[in-house]
């Protein structure tokens, strides 16, 4: 008989804590999982190929700026027991225009949004696994998966398989990252800024769309009071200030691997893109990033980052196809309050099957063709509306939470307020670039 001894590292009510803390993880990973796409497996690699290190300062930069547009969602949400789509309701002004353009905008993203992710997922698939077998066989996976995910499972299996993801990506990538790390002088770029001949659109698109649209804040605040449906009542008033300080910290969990990350992808293609001929473009971009683990690693690595870099992809098409109908079905009950009880989850489902639908004629009609500048070009429609959105987010949590402990502190107001032009400024950088108005 063999014995098999194990340190004891960690004490029994130690590992229980762990795991207990762990398992009520949630909206912030999932934030991470929308992070996690096509900003870091494309704009990422991308500046890190086209510019080397220069442009490393930009991961830094747009994660601070933006932090606050994304914790001002589950701080909302734990205050006031209500999403951000309630405290639209409340503008000053006309009755419910902030909900009429939160609708029109989720709708026009929702559709292009999802083709982008769903594009880039298939496309990632079929270079890890080859020629399909029809037209639109992978697309048709993809979808159909996810969706059979969110019919059975619903956002318990949502929050359950994306820790699966989110765990397996973090560690595939520091696995990864641990032996081609770069010389320590290079993180120098990490504080001093540079701007490259030719580098304005990458720049505003970073600043643009990493970690991920503003308008996931929204999703946030909803998947915040869907993992703690008790901080609507009004009897678990005395321990709102535990779940608040929680839904914090969960969400401080997920943006920090989301820069840890967009940093390891950018570094990853400093030092062994930056000046060769594999590009970072078109349907076969996967290729050129995992042959960065073929040539100086070794071939077991393709499967390691395959399997990550589809991870991340699935993570977020599942994120976001929740997000974008979740998002749909709280406006329009909120906007006419008389249906919320008969059609607010059919509205959910038929916006589900809609942009799925939809999604799946774009990129059969595409035939596969360049997912990555399908998402650039759909990412720019969501970078326009990103500046209205953190400004009304601001407004709720600075107007609407009536204790005091919940609302931001002034320096936490003055980095918003920094942010918010800060996005307002790459918006018009990347509006004036794509029109050729800017160089």
């Amino acid at each position: 008989m063999y014995v098999i001894w194990w340190p004891d590292v960690m004490s029994e009510p130690d590992a229980k804590r762990a795991i207990s803390f762990f398992g009520r993880l949630g909206p912030g990973l999932l934030l991470a999982a929308t992070s996690i796409g096509a900003s870091h497996l494309v704009m990422s690699p991308r500046a890190g190929w086209m510019f080397g290190f220069q442009l490393l300062w930009l991961v830094p930069l747009t994660h601070l700026f933006k932090y606050h547009a994304f914790e001002f969602g589950p701080r909302y949400a734990a205050a006031t027991g209500e999403s951000l789509i309630a405290g639209y309701a409340r503008m000053p002004g006309p009755r419910g225009w902030a909900l009429w353009i939160l609708l029109l905008g989720t709708i026009a993203q929702g559709i292009g949004v999802l083709a982008a992710v769903v594009g880039i997922a298939a496309a990632v698939l079929s270079t890890f696994i080859g020629h399909a077998p029809f037209a639109g066989f992978y697309v048709s996976l993809v979808i159909g998966t996810v969706l059979l995910f969110l019919l059975f499972g619903g956002y318990g299996w949502l929050d359950f398989l994306n820790k699966v993801m989110m765990t397996l990506l973090f560690l595939a990538t520091i696995a990864v990252f641990v032996p081609a790390c770069p010389h320590p002088a290079e993180f120098r770029h990490f504080v001093i800024p540079s701007v490259p001949a030719g580098s304005v659109a990458v720049i505003a698109g970073i600043l643009g769309w990493m970690p991920t649209g503003i308008d996931v804040s929204i999703w946030h605040s909803l998947w915040t009071l869907q993992k703690h449906p008790d901080l609507t009542s009004v009897e678990t008033s005395g321990r709102r200030w535990e779940i608040f300080r929680f839904s914090l910290t969960d969400m401080r969990v997920g943006y920090i691997l989301s820069f840890v990350v967009a940093s390891v992808f950018l570094l990853l293609a400093g030092v062994y893109l930056y000046g060769t001929s594999d590009k970072i473009d078109g349907a076969g971009f996967a290729r050129s990033l995992a042959k960065i683990y073929t040539d100086n690693i070794g071939h077991w690595m393709y499967f390691v980052f395959m399997v990550a870099a589809f991870t991340a992809m699935y993570s977020t098409v599942y994120a976001v196809m929740d997000g974008f109908s979740r998002a749909f079905a709280e406006t329009i009950s909120t906007i006419f309050p008389k249906i919320r009880a008969r059609w607010r989850i059919k509205l959910y489902w038929i916006f589900v099957l809609f942009t799925a639908a939809f999604a799946f004629v774009i990129l059969v009609a595409l035939k596969g063709k360049n997912p990555v500048a399908l998402a650039l070009d759909v990412a720019l429609l969501s970078l326009c509306i990103a500046p209205l959105y953190y400004g009304l987010n601001y407004y709720c949590v600075t107007r609407f939470i009536k204790d005091e402990r919940f609302r931001p502190r002034t320096s936490a107001r003055l980095v918003a307020l920094a942010g918010i032009v800060v996005v307002l400024l790459a918006t018009l950088v990347c509006v004036a670039s794509k029109f050729s108005i800017l160089e």
